[in-house]
């Protein structure tokens, strides 16, 4: 880690944080605030026939485009290709002055591109690649009074993730059997793989259901990492807020 990057994390993780809280006769309203304020995860997208009858061809994702190429697979075997849509971000807890509040700090990115490969039967996955360009992270929890908006996080996200360099986060989920399920049927899904961050390349199991109608597929899910094992920079413990270092990754996505 660079020290003068890790000072300006400390210094602007949500912009005035030294004044977090100053108000102790305020946490029970602030308490109550964050409780609601807290985005639901993300959840499995819409595989009616109506709804995924004419599936969009991926748009142009420049910083994506050569992240995930398919390798060498049979011709017999079908591509899933990410469709618009589709969503990934994280979650992660906050402590405000070492208040334990039930806030989580959420930020999503719709920049998503990817393909997954499986046998002509629909029983195995053979190979995949999901990319998610972090550039395009966006808060989308809210803080509570009198904290600043939690959008002036997304100016720090350049420094924590190093996105200059590493702009994608990637998992390339291991071979896998499949049950069989029919459509419009949800499968629960463990699913084991790799996930880079920062150029660090990690194990990671993932947990998502995952639904097919018609000829698209819907999966949603998260996998939990410690953002210490990919040198991820968040305040430490001499900053008026303390990030959890234990991160959830999750991700809403559409394949056609």
């Amino acid at each position: 880690m660079h020290g003068g990057r890790m000072e300006a994390v400390r210094r602007l993780w949500w912009l005035g944080g030294t004044a977090v809280l100053v108000l102790v006769t305020g946490l029970a309203a602030a308490l109550a605030y964050t409780s609601q304020n807290t985005p639901d995860r993300l959840k499995l997208a819409d595989t009616s026939p109506q709804a995924t009858a004419s599936p969009s061809p991926p748009p142009p994702q420049p910083a994506l485009d050569n992240t995930c190429v398919p390798g060498s697979n049979p011709t017999t075997a079908i591509e899933w290709t990410v469709q618009p849509g589709s969503m990934a971000g994280f979650r992660v807890h906050e402590n405000f002055l070492d208040f334990q509040f039930p806030h989580e700090a959420v930020a999503r990115s719709d920049k998503v591109a990817g393909y997954l490969v499986s046998s002509s039967d629909r029983r195995q996955m053979l190979e995949g690649c999901i990319a998610v360009d972090l550039r395009g992270l966006t808060s989308v929890d809210k803080l509570p009074p009198p904290l600043p908006p939690a959008s002036n996080r997304d100016g720090l996200f350049p420094d924590i993730f190093d996105l200059k360099d590493y702009p994608p986060a990637i998992f390339e989920p291991d071979p896998m059997d499949l049950p069989a399920s029919k459509s419009g049927q949800v499968a629960h899904l463990k699913i084991n793989g790799q996930i880079t961050i920062r150029g660090a390349t990690r194990p990671v199991a993932v947990k998502a259901d995952c639904r097919l109608g018609g000829e698209t597929l819907a999966c949603a899910g998260s996998a939990t990492v410690d953002a210490r094992q990919f040198d991820v920079l968040l305040p430490g413990s001499d900053s008026p807020i303390q990030v959890d270092p234990m991160i959830t990754i999750e991700f809403s996505l559409l394949f056609s």
